[in-house]
């Protein structure tokens, strides 16, 4: 979007409390960028649903499920399931997974210093690892296009969308 970062925690809340408090504003970012784009986007409030977020791609009987990953880091992971802090109990067994077409139809990295987003189809992390840079990823980064697409392969899409770029 632009270079200059957001201001992040400027009251100095505790790390692990801001941590989720900055998951929360990303995922919330994320779903009004989509609104922006002009796609209807809501928020899933089920805690242990393996999706954020649905959209309408298009006004057919068809939503998508949106994972949400934000980054503050070089990379976007492709994983659920992990926690993190001193309530864990580090001798459980790992419940980390990568998310599937199963889970999620299109997972959308945010980055939390500026708003960047990448759209990315379920389908193309199948070849991915855990994670990848974002470096590597700059294909999907502001592309909108990949829902106008996804609207179309599905029938939803009755007349073309010309102001895409504008």
């Amino acid at each position: 979007m632009y270079d200059k970062k957001w201001e992040i925690n400027l009251t100095n809340i505790e790390n692990g409390v801001f941590r989720s408090m900055n998951g929360n504003a990303d995922e919330m970012i994320a779903i009004g960028r989509v609104i922006k784009a002009g796609f209807p986007c809501s928020r899933v409030d089920v805690t242990n649903a393996k999706y954020d977020a649905i959209v309408d791609i298009g006004g057919a009987k068809k939503l998508l499920r949106i994972q949400i990953k934000g980054t503050g880091g070089k990379s976007i992971d492709f994983t659920g399931g992990g926690r993190s802090g001193k309530q864990i109990n580090r001798e459980s067994p790992s419940r980390v997974y990568k998310y599937t077409n199963k889970d999620c139809d299109l997972i959308i990295g945010i980055d939390t210093y500026n708003g960047d987003c990448y759209i990315i189809p379920i389908d193309d992390i199948l070849s991915f690892g855990n994670s990848k840079s974002l470096s590597q990823l700059q294909q999907y980064r502001e592309n909108w296009q990949s829902l106008i697409d996804m609207a179309k392969e599905v029938g939803t899409l009755k007349e073309p969308l010309t102001n895409i770029n504008e």
